[in-house]
């Protein structure tokens, strides 16, 4: 004869504390070893040397920039083809390609002819002031 049932009574209690830990670990781990961008724009070191552009002269301008990978940057948004910038693109505001100093002349050829061919011709370049 057994007195004791065979069945076991369910958990009705769930610790949640150790749980809580290790979500906050996990948030805390992850915001350490996260890279935060400041600005939305990317950093590249670009050639020296040229006469300096003054941007305020005209609030219609178009920057696009080309880190050292080739991926080109406009408005924030990351782009791999010139094609998909162009419809974004002012038709009547100049064009400021910067370029990282690292960046293969293809890169930067393919670009320029991708905005001449889409129908803009006031592109320059930019570079960073050595002198005064």
């Amino acid at each position: 004869m057994n007195l004791r049932s065979s069945r076991r009574k369910p958990i009705v209690q769930i610790i949640l504390s150790p749980i809580l830990d290790l979500t906050l670990m996990l948030v805390i781990f992850l915001a350490v070893s996260t890279e935060f961008m400041s600005g939305g724009e990317i950093k590249i070191r670009v050639p020296k040397g040229g006469a300096p552009i003054n941007y305020r002269e005209s609030r219609n301008v178009n920057k696009i920039l080309i880190d050292k990978w080739g991926k080109i940057f406009f408005k924030g948004k990351t782009y791999t083809d010139i094609s998909r910038v162009l419809p974004l693109l002012d038709r009547n505001a100049r064009v400021y390609v910067r370029a990282d100093r690292e960046t293969p002349y293809m890169y930067v050829f393919q670009v320029i002819d991708g905005l001449r061919k889409g129908g803009i011709t006031a592109i320059s370049l930019v570079g960073e002031r050595t002198g005064k």
